[in-house]
């Protein structure tokens, strides 16, 4: 008994001088991260982006021959949904690699529109060139499209992106605050001795 009572007496003794003489890290850090409201407008805009996108690249798939263009649209509204879903049902899961994901999905899908419209203009001018005004419609329509949906997710993965950089703000703040904390405990418990 003689021997636990030797042991716990310096652990104790340090864990409250270590209490004591160390601060906490400040509360106010939490309020820097997104939001589960402020996340679920971003999963909100993404799914009516989603449902563009789609509808967009049906008609690219229709019109065009570039299957390997539709099938990295197909990847890329397959990940937003999955994505989506998880972030949807657990809006902290933002708060790292997902979130990242997310964001750079969007950009994806935002870059794959304009792309979409860029090819489809210059099949609409090889399509009145040759004379098929009907075909250079639908391409120009398609072109159209392209350009509308490209907005959508460029627009929200602007506002994912902006979340995405106070979660790292925060992180970094936090660990700043710890090393701080870390030093300042550190000078206490050398003063201490």
């Amino acid at each position: 008994m003689c021997f636990v009572s030797s042991t716990i007496l310096p652990i104790a003794a340090l864990f409250l001088v270590s209490t004591l003489a160390c601060p906490a890290a400040p509360a106010q850090m939490n309020n820097t991260f997104p939001t589960d409201d402020e996340i679920a407008l971003v999963v909100s805009q993404t799914g009516r982006a989603l449902s563009n996108y789609e509808a967009t690249v049906k008609r690219e798939e229709e019109l065009t021959d570039k299957s390997a263009d539709v099938e990295n649209d197909k990847r890329v509204i397959h990940g937003l949904t999955v994505i989506s879903k998880v972030i949807g049902a657990q809006p902290q899961k933002f708060n790292g690699p997902f979130g990242f994901t997310f964001v750079l999905l969007l950009d994806d899908a935002s870059r794959n529109a304009a792309l979409c419209n860029t090819d489809a203009i210059q099949k609409g001018i090889k399509a009145t060139l040759a004379g098929d005004t009907g075909k250079a419609q639908e391409y120009l329509q398609l072109g159209q499209a392209c350009s509308d949906v490209s907005n959508l997710p460029y627009t929200v993965s602007e506002n994912a992106g902006a979340l995405y950089q106070r979660y790292v703000n925060g992180e970094e703040g936090l660990a700043i605050d710890a090393v701080n904390t870390m030093n300042q405990c550190v000078a206490k418990l050398k003063q201490a001795k």
